[in-house]
């Protein structure tokens, strides 16, 4: 995929670098995403992956010399319930939901960052409160049946098997309709059994052909066949970045991702 057209660059990461403390968890990292592109972060744990996702969604704060933007608006630095809001949605590898709420009830609190008024605003214009309320449960049994959840809306989590969860989780993270999609390591606990799992939730994440999604995954039979490109990161620092659907981006993906060095094109 050309990557010639900065413009329709939907996500940009420019020069982005953590450190914690004596620890430096990313150097220098540099990634633009277009809408409708499924990116995937490989690397062996450690990489720096997830610490990556953190800083897009503003839960770590990277150093002042990097910059993020969404859709040209710069983003590093914000609140991640502000980041939320803007258009960037997440899964999480140790899966967020309250065990003891309903699936109905944890992917609603997905539409949190939607709701315009606070508590004193719904006592003053109640009628507005009951519209949003109504918006985000249509948004909700929408998303589910297409996360095909129609059927467990009233089950209680705590009492789902986890490939269930994965995808009230995905539901959760699509309810906003965000413009990029961050699945961290939705794979993660499953057994192999169920792993065929992760390429359907990756197709339904794509469904609407203007969203991105950065994919943070270790199965490579997967990233090969589901990614538009992947980026390899090795010690918190991209060493190559290429597309797998050709022989030659293939294999320059798998030998940086087994050696952990530069993959020269050939």
């Amino acid at each position: 995929m050309s990557r010639t057209d900065n413009a329709q660059d939907i996500l940009r990461l420019d020069h982005v670098s953590l450190a914690f403390g004596g620890v430096q968890v990313l150097r220098d990292v540099s990634v633009a995403l277009r809408a409708g592109e499924v990116l995937a972060l490989i690397g062996p744990n450690g990489a720096g992956k997830s610490a990556l996702l953190n800083c897009i969604m503003g839960t770590y704060r990277p150093a002042a010399s990097s910059e993020i933007r969404l859709q040209a608006q710069r983003i590093d630095g914000w609140a991640p319930h502000r980041i939320a809001r803007l258009g960037i949605g997440r899964t999480f590898q140790g899966l967020k939901l309250l065990r003891e709420r309903s699936v109905l009830e944890n992917i609603l609190l997905g539409w949190t960052p939607r709701y315009t008024l606070g508590a004193l605003g719904s006592l003053a214009l109640p009628w507005r409160t009951r519209a949003e309320e109504r918006e985000a449960r249509r948004r909700t049994f929408a998303i589910a049946e297409q996360c095909g959840l129609q059927d467990a809306l009233d089950a209680r989590c705590g009492e789902l098997p986890l490939g269930l969860l994965r995808r009230v989780d995905l539901a959760r993270a699509l309810i906003r309709d965000p413009a990029v999609l961050l699945l961290d390591e939705p794979a993660s606990g499953l057994s192999h059994n169920e792993r065929p799992l992760i390429g359907e939730l990756v197709q339904i994440a794509c469904r609407d052909a203007r969203r991105a999604v950065v994919w943070i995954e270790h199965d490579l039979d997967l990233v090969l066949t589901q990614a538009h490109r992947a980026v390899v990161l090795h010690h918190g620092t991209v060493i190559t970045t290429d597309d797998p659907a050709t022989p030659d981006g293939r294999a320059r993906l798998l030998k940086a991702y087994r050696q952990g060095s530069v993959a020269a094109p050939q």
